[in-house]
């Protein structure tokens, strides 16, 4: 069978971006248990509501196995920065877990930018973060601050060493 080459990520640039731009929402799921047994022996988490649907139910009040908070982040990060491109540097997140994903749920993740630098020497932006279930009930929200590289930069020119 043939591999396929790596899929390439296309670059934003400052100078692209404008404030109330959208960040196209991602859609991942739904959250099965292989995905969160993986992820609760990533984080060394030996929390029972990840993998055992009995003692989610009865002793944490759950539908069944929950989804890891930072399986969640991850998702939040790898929409954010596929769309900002491999240039982009995330300087800082702020994110609220508003509810639950469970064993089943869907999950979407986009962002809006709501802040801009006026100084292209100094390139970040805003973004405010939202994330929702399959019936559109928040599962997180926050910011995060990226910095993005100039079209007139070197290649490269790292872009957190701005000004």
């Amino acid at each position: 069978m043939k591999k396929s080459a790596p899929k390439e990520l296309p670059q934003r640039f400052f100078e692209d971006v404008d404030v109330g731009a959208n960040v196209p929402v991602s859609a991942y799921g739904p959250h099965d248990m292989v995905t969160s047994v993986f992820w609760a022996g990533v984080q060394e988490n030996p929390g029972r509501m990840h993998f055992d649907r009995d003692y989610a139910r009865e002793f944490r009040n759950a539908k069944s196995i929950v989804a890891s908070g930072a399986l969640r982040q991850s998702f939040m990060t790898r929409t954010i920065m596929e769309w900002a491109g491999p240039r982009a540097f995330l300087k800082s997140t702020t994110i609220r877990h508003t509810a639950s994903t469970y064993e089943g749920d869907m999950q979407r993740y986009g962002a809006t930018v709501v802040e801009k630098s006026p100084d292209p020497e100094n390139p970040w932006i805003t973004l405010e973060i939202d994330a929702r279930n399959q019936d559109g009930d928040q599962i997180i929200k926050g910011s995060c601050t990226l910095l993005l590289p100039c079209k007139n930069w070197a290649i490269d020119r790292q872009v957190w060493r701005a000004a």
